[in-house]
């Protein structure tokens, strides 16, 4: 008997109108599709209820069962409902198992509920017992000693990473009584029982490994981009083919992580895929709910964190350091950290972000400044005092500040009220005091600034890559019509920096607009905006992107769609009010529930200076398609050159 909870075509609710009762009701979110996923709490209940009814019924049956005040010895057992579960591992392969059941009894037409805690463990090569007794629970405190999460994936603090790490080499590295700088994670995998193929495995480039822990058949890549299948024989580290020497190492190391820390959970969903009849999963396969997405976050969390631990050991990296300062003639500047950073990644043969992390975590966080990384580049260095929380950040990426200038209206509001701008990833007082600027624009902070960030930068607490905030920022500035050039075609290093506030008074012509009503208001309107600007068709092309035929159909007022709309404003620099009017008479509007849209609305907030060449670069570099499609940009310049 499988008794369906929380999902599937029905739902076993408490009845309201009768306490300690139960109503089945169908799912009005049942699609007929079962979840990528599963809990294990999920797993008992989808599958063990009935049992979990019977042993306790059992019990009862044989006065084994503690009673709660109330109830009589001769008392039926009406339901017995899964609640809840909690984990503790004992080690690699086993967990014991405290599981809550809400049991109803009925005695002479009156009715009692009493939660039970039935205990039991599981191992994965040997019996596991599920039912080893029950004992009342009241909200009782359990004590976990290594508690797993209800999708077995353990639940671990930063302390212990250094404890998992230090374990994975005493039991898989051959050279742990002296091995050297560089860890060799290749025979790391090796002694943990996983082979280790090379192939490409995705066609941007972008998917850098594969844990497989049994045998099937995987999808890769040949070299013209054709999937093809790749026959696995045991368990198995599949390593992208274009990576370095280094990447690989940190990528098998990753994989080495999910292996030690997940299996649990990777077992799990075997089970649960066989008896769906689905095939095995891959740890790249879920996106999906949020308690899924969070669980899969921290074991990419732990899987990214422990391999610094295990190639930068404690010992070594701290000794590679302290030679370094006492080299050093003075007192440490940001170029200083800077190699500092460099020579730990060169040391040990790691990413840069895991070198400064790790320096970070044997004592020196003077280095969090320095090399930080926003969406394109890295900003400007700047000090981070020492009391600053590890969890929040003075660097915000221009794709968060969109969700949340679209997801808070007071943050937008704050946008809006220019006492703040966004420049070079933050967001910092408008204030010369704090803004370096040439020929009137914004280039970045001012020395003074970057030493004194929490005087003139708000800050934002980072969750799994979700962001709070606390304060917010305004606008930016424009001119008359700028040349675009082939130097400003696309951001430069220097550009990437400027982003700065802008409000505009609007002058009488918005009056011009007003047309009668039986006009194609829109043709009319472009036609308008192009003659104020002295533009033509083709230079209203050269300057958005677009083809001549698609400016002459706006022209002419035919139906276009919200990028061409805003493509066309950008590239004649129309103000808020002018934009919003075109918008309307073209029928066209955000919809905030669309991140592109929302990241669209952003950019005029936040970079009204910016060309459409720039936007489309920005749209590519943040996931989303550009206004302008670049076969068509190509195919006018070739014709031009004819």
């Amino acid at each position: 008997m499988t008794i369906y909870l929380d999902r599937g075509p029905f739902l076993t609710i408490p009845d309201k109108l009768h306490p300690g009762q139960y109503r089945v009701i169908r799912n009005p979110d049942w699609h007929e599709e079962l979840p990528e996923i599963v809990s294990f709490t999920d797993f008992l209940k989808w599958n063990y209820t009935l049992e979990y009814g019977q042993y306790i019924r059992k019990l009862h049956y044989y006065h084994q069962l503690p009673l709660p005040w109330g109830v009589l010895k001769d008392a039926e057992i009406e339901t017995v409902i899964i609640e809840e579960g909690r984990y503790d591992r004992i080690d690699h392969n086993s967990f014991d198992m405290y599981v809550i059941c809400d049991v109803v009894f009925e005695m002479n037409g009156c009715r009692q509920c009493q939660k039970y805690i039935v205990n039991g463990f599981y191992c994965s090569y040997g019996g596991s017992d599920f039912l080893c007794g029950a004992e009342l629970y009241n909200g009782q405190f359990i004590r976990l000693n290594n508690p797993l999460d209800e999708f077995l994936v353990p639940i671990l603090s930063k302390k212990e990473f250094a404890s998992i790490a230090q374990a994975i080499i005493d039991h898989y590295y051959s050279y742990k009584s002296n091995y050297p700088c560089r860890i060799n994670t290749a025979s790391i995998a090796k002694a943990m029982g996983h082979n280790i193929k090379y192939a490409r495995l995705s066609k941007n480039g972008k998917v850098k490994s594969k844990l497989i822990l049994d045998k099937r058949d995987t999808t890769v890549y040949d070299k013209d981009g054709k999937a093809v299948k790749m026959q696995i024989d045991g368990p198995t580290i599949i390593v992208d083919e274009s990576l370095g020497e280094e990447e690989a190492q940190n990528a098998i190391i990753h994989e080495c992580v999910h292996a030690y820390l997940h299996n649990l959970f990777y077992e799990l969903q075997s089970y649960y895929r066989k008896m769906v009849g689905r095939k095995m999963p891959e740890f790249n396969d879920y996106f999906y709910s949020k308690t899924q997405r969070s669980c899969l976050k921290w074991m990419e969390t732990q899987a990214n964190a422990i391999p610094r631990f295990i190639q930068m050991p404690e010992e070594q990296a701290s000794e590679v350091i302290l030679n370094y300062f006492e080299r050093l003639p003075g007192e440490p500047e940001w170029d200083d950290y800077r190699e500092l950073i460099d020579l730990v990644k060169w040391r040990f043969g790691v990413s840069r972000n895991a070198a400064k992390k790790r320096i970070i975590e044997l004592g020196w966080p003077e280095v969090r400044g320095v090399y930080v990384y926003n969406t394109t580049g890295y900003v400007e260095d700047y000090d981070v005092e020492l009391r600053f929380p590890d969890d929040y950040t003075y660097t915000l990426s221009f794709r968060h500040i969109s969700d949340v200038f679209a997801s808070c209206e007071t943050f937008a509001e704050l946008v809006r009220s220019k006492k703040f701008i966004y420049l070079d990833g933050h967001v910092v007082i408008n204030s010369d005091r704090y803004i370096r600027k040439e020929h009137g624009i914004a280039m970045g902070l001012t020395e003074y600034a970057r030493h004194h960030m929490a005087e003139c930068c708000l800050d934002f607490k980072r969750i799994y890559a979700e962001f709070d905030y606390s304060y917010t920022y305004g606008e930016l500035h424009k001119d008359d019509l700028t040349e675009i050039t082939a130097e400003n075609r696309s951001f430069s290093d220097e550009q990437r920096k400027k982003i700065r506030m802008a409000m505009y008074e609007i002058t009488e012509e918005n009056d011009k607009l007003a047309v009668p009503s039986d006009v194609n208001e829109f043709g009319k309107a472009v036609r308008f905006h192009m003659e104020r600007c002295g533009l033509t068709s083709d230079l209203v092309a050269d300057r958005s992107g677009m083809g001549v035929n698609t400016v002459n159909k706006m022209r002419s007022g035919k139906k276009v769609k919200l990028e061409t709309v805003l493509a066309f404003c950008v590239a004649l620099e129309l103000e808020e009010s002018f934009r919003i009017d075109l918008m309307q008479k073209a029928k066209v509007d955000y919809d905030m529930s669309n991140p592109a849209h929302r990241l669209y609305v952003t950019i005029f907030e936040l970079m009204p200076k910016a060309n459409v060449f720039q936007i489309n670069e920005l749209l590519k570099a943040e996931g989303f398609t550009p206004w302008t499609r670049e076969c068509e940009e190509k195919k006018r310049y070739a014709k031009k050159s004819m």
